[in-house]
């Protein structure tokens, strides 16, 4: 009883002591911390089993391909109308009531403009054809001449020729245009024999801005050379008139002048015409 009670301790204790279970081994953790490299880790690609799988072919297969294709569309179609109901609601609405009468009013706008736009070309076309300085240039022309003529040679004046002067005058000019012709040259006839005054007259503008019924309307720039022979000193200056022509037998003679830029002598001699 004594031997079966024993127990064999003493050999199985010494390699419990030396193994030392409680303590880790050094290699075991480095070579599992050690770094592995990323394709040893991974897992074979599901691509090297894909020649294993059997592909359509022919029709199948362009069947298959198209609807794979038609698949995108169907769903942008099916989630269009999802995205977009403030659209749809408001294409359903019905038109409102101001678009009924926008139309009837912008057809009235266009209208009026229309018919404005025809008066006033039918205005103009008329006073065109009536006006006979737009479309009669031989008689424009003549017009222009003779008024020209009428200027230089009625308000020229030399102190040596005073006849030839006056007779111009008389023969040029005709109504109004002779008390306003003495009016202007009075004062200059006074003094023209003691200063030995030559006056020259040269228009170098003339237009005609109307011309109806046998009278005319005529702008005239003239340049005017005042020379005293008693001592050879010259003046001058510019002057502008509008005059009014009168067809008379075939010539056209100055009934009317308006001179601008007259003197207050000037002008107050010309009222009393």
């Amino acid at each position: 009883m004594a031997g079966l009670n024993r127990r064999p301790a003493a050999s199985p204790a010494e390699p419990a002591e030396s193994v030392e279970p409680a303590e880790p081994v050094p290699a075991a953790p480095a070579a599992v911390e050690e770094p592995v490299e990323e394709s040893e880790l991974k897992a074979p690609a599901p691509v090297e089993w894909e020649p294993a799988v059997k592909k359509p072919s022919g029709k199948k297969a362009a069947a298959a391909d198209r609807a794979a294709a038609d698949e995108p569309a169907a769903a942008e179609a099916v989630d269009e109308p999802a995205q977009k109901p403030a659209a749809a609601e408001k294409a359903d609405e019905p038109p409102t009531a101001r678009t009924g009468w926008l139309l009837p009013v912008s057809l009235l706008v266009v209208a009026v403009l229309l018919g404005g736009l025809g008066t006033f070309f039918l205005v103009k076309s008329r006073a065109v054809a009536y006006d006979s300085a737009l479309v009669d240039s031989a008689t424009t022309s003549a017009v222009n001449g003779q008024v020209r003529e009428v200027v230089e040679k009625s308000f020229s004046y030399n102190f040596a020729d005073v006849e030839a002067t006056e007779k111009a005058a008389k023969e040029l000019l005709t109504g109004k245009a002779l008390c306003q012709y003495n009016a202007v040259f009075g004062p200059v006839k006074e003094v023209a024999p003691q200063q030995k005054l030559v006056v020259t007259v040269r228009v170098v503008s003339s237009a005609v801005s109307s011309l109806k019924d046998g009278r005319a309307a005529v702008l005239v720039f003239a340049d005017q050379v005042t020379t005293r022979t008693t001592d050879n000193q010259t003046g001058g200056g510019t002057a502008m008139l509008r005059v009014s022509a009168v067809d008379d037998g075939g010539r056209w003679k100055i009934d009317n002048m308006e001179m601008f830029g007259a003197t207050a002598e000037q002008t107050r001699q010309l009222q009393g015409c």
